[in-house]
């Protein structure tokens, strides 16, 4: 019975496991996070430069003033 116990105080093959796991888990916090904060950043970028093309054309949504041009 202690030899059973003592090989499986010494076993460090679960505990490895259990190390790889934990380090995927914070792997996968810190892209969510990155993810999630660029994310923000590229959605406002958009917004901006759809804001400065709408104020370029007049926000009327007409395409343009040219003459039609025959």
């Amino acid at each position: 019975m202690m030899n059973h116990i003592m090989r499986f105080v010494r076993d460090e093959e679960g505990a490895t496991a259990l190390e790889y796991g934990l380090l995927a888990a914070l792997i996968a916090a810190v892209i969510i996070g990155a993810v999630q904060v660029l994310g923000q950043t590229v959605s406002q970028t958009f917004t901006n430069i759809s804001d400065a093309m709408t104020n370029i054309g007049g926000g009327s949504g007409s395409g343009g003033s040219g003459s039609g041009g025959s």
